[in-house]
């Protein structure tokens, strides 16, 4: 076989010739695993702490609920805007309260799983996919803490339909009614990360 000067100007060695050919397998086999149509997180992950009444023995006028979504502390209005509602028992400890038990009818189309946090919750990295309970009260004392599983509406037309966020009772005044809270929240359907920044799964 006679070569060329302009054919052995572009010749490779035998073993780079064969790595170059398995980095081009590579990147074909990776770039097969990578599913274009899978969903992607575009929002960072938020954490911040919130003061809110007793929902009970204090004015209409005060917050005592919360929208998850919007990340605030709301009044108990007739709208029932709000995804969870606070409140304190005779023993001092926070009943977390989801919004269907508090509206009846008009909040029937809303979906809130609780689940009590029984490991460290700084620890609890990324919200599981079970063990929640609708319809259903959380009673927590001081630094304890519940995960929250919330069925959104602007989630209907994603893989999934539902938020994930973890709520800790940082201070509970039961003189004055009232307690704050931190929560963490991904803001992205279906994603689960506690962690900060964009989830990336």
């Amino acid at each position: 076989m006679i070569i060329t000067p302009l054919q052995s100007r572009f010749a490779l060695p035998g073993r780079r010739r064969l790595a170059l050919v398995g980095l081009l397998i590579g990147l074909v086999v990776a770039g097969a695993c990578d599913d274009p149509f899978a969903p992607r997180a575009t929002t960072s992950v938020r954490t911040d702490s919130f003061v809110v009444y007793a929902v009970s023995e204090t004015p209409v006028n005060v917050p005592s609920a919360f929208n998850i979504v919007f990340f605030t502390p709301l009044r108990l209005e007739p709208t029932y805007g709000f995804d969870l509602v606070f409140d304190i028992d005779e023993s001092g400890e926070v009943v977390v309260i989801p919004a269907r038990l508090v509206g009846g009818a008009v909040t029937s189309n809303r979906f809130v799983g609780l689940q009590r946090v029984t490991g460290d919750y700084d620890d609890l990295t990324q919200a599981p996919v079970t063990g929640y309970e609708y319809d259903s009260t959380v009673t927590l004392g001081l630094r304890e803490a519940v995960l929250v599983e919330l069925r959104a509406d602007q989630c209907q037309f994603q893989t999934s339909q539902f938020l994930y966020s973890k709520i800790r009772i940082l201070a509970i005044d039961q003189t004055r009614r009232l307690l704050s809270f931190e929560i963490t929240y991904d803001p992205n359907c279906g994603f689960r990360s506690f962690l900060p920044g964009v989830p990336t799964n």
